[in-house]
């Protein structure tokens, strides 16, 4: 994945978020120039950047235009990125030139595409300076330089839109890192009803984004993290237990939290030990279920047990700390409680394995 490009990824009701963001400030130039503000934002209600600049053409043939491919050759080359936002500078420089937008773009039967932009500065490249800055957005300080977008292309993906912009707030970053007065930013944004959409996953293939390498080590950065930090607390180990394994109550928790800590086990036994408890108590519950099942259909008013209710042996901790521990490879002798039987484990011992 190139160095410059970043991967985040957001839930947010039900909905998920993919932002791809490309820095272009290293590899492209881009012209800038006052622009006629001062007086234009007397007489206009939507008020224009102070400046006026001009970004590579560059930028769309070797940044934006393998995008376009890609996009159509995992969703279909029928399937078309609406063109919502471009202006084209063509003259002969930087002081003698005319824009064309979007919409002129049609009087030239150029489909309002980014497939029919591509064909059209294919066909007048050699009179294309570069595109300008398209839209300036105020209140967010953005000036947009590139928009397109499509929207509805699967049952789980709602939309996908192919920015470029600068961003006025952090134009102190690029002055700083770049010594460039704007930095231009390429976003993809993928709006999907789930995170886990193949044709996403292939689009980020086709994009050359190694996203199988990015979840691994997001997995397992998340991990790691939890083991550190139940390891380090006891008290953030059993706030861990509890809110995963939702069978286990207050007194199973503690249970196993004080076997842990007196015999200073790592983390990945006390999850063991949790994991296998935790499928005790269903197993326990469904069990009985269906042995009182013919009962409870004779009585107005059953009882209903359910497997939080029930609370663990002692025995039974210590049985699946030995299991935890053999599954593990960890060559410790356990400590228990005085009041545990050895007979007792082995029999909660198997039947644990025999689950």
């Amino acid at each position: 994945m190139d160095d410059y490009l970043s991967l985040s990824i957001y839930t947010k009701k039900k909905r998920s978020f993919y932002i791809i963001r490309k820095d272009l400030a290293k590899s492209y130039e881009i012209e800038v120039d006052a622009s006629e503000a001062p007086v234009l934002n007397k007489m206009l209600n939507e008020p224009e950047p102070y400046e006026s600049s001009i970004a590579d053409i560059k930028i769309l043939e070797e940044e934006v235009f393998p995008i376009n491919d890609a996009f159509q050759k995992v969703f279909g080359s029928d399937k078309e990125l609406k063109l919502n936002s471009i202006k084209l500078a063509i003259g002969s420089n930087f002081h003698d030139y005319v824009t064309i937008e979007e919409n002129d773009l049609i009087k030239f039967d150029v489909k309002p595409t980014l497939s029919g932009l591509m064909a059209f500065i294919k066909d007048n490249k050699e009179s294309i300076l570069g595109f300008l800055d398209s839209e300036f957005i105020s209140e967010e300080g953005n000036v947009i330089y590139l928009n397109c977008e499509k929207k509805n292309l699967s049952e789980n993906v709602y939309s996908i839109k192919v920015l470029i912009l600068a961003s006025m707030q952090q134009r102190g970053f690029f002055l700083q890192q770049e010594h460039k007065y704007y930095g231009l930013q390429l976003y993809i944004i993928i709006e999907s009803r789930k995170s886990n959409d193949d044709m996403i996953f292939d689009l980020l293939k086709e994009l050359n984004i190694d996203w199988e390498l990015i979840f691994f080590r997001r997995k397992l950065a998340i991990h790691d993290w939890m083991e550190i930090e139940c390891e380090k607390n006891s008290e953030n180990l059993k706030s861990f237990l509890r809110a995963k394994f939702e069978t286990l109550n207050y007194f199973d928790v503690n249970n196993i939290i004080r076997l842990v800590v007196k015999n200073q086990l790592p983390f990945k036994a006390a999850n063991k030990m949790a994991s296998l408890l935790y499928k005790m108590k269903i197993d326990r519950v469904l069990r009985v279920q269906d042995k009182k099942f013919q009962e409870s259909l004779y009585q107005e008013d059953p009882i209903q047990q359910d497997e939080y209710s029930i609370t663990l042996k002692k025995a039974e901790v210590a049985a699946a700390a030995k299991l935890a521990c053999a599954y593990l490879g960890i060559q410790k002798k356990i400590k228990f409680d005085r009041d545990i039987s050895n007979d007792e484990i082995i029999k909660y011992e198997e039947e644990l394995m025999n689950m």
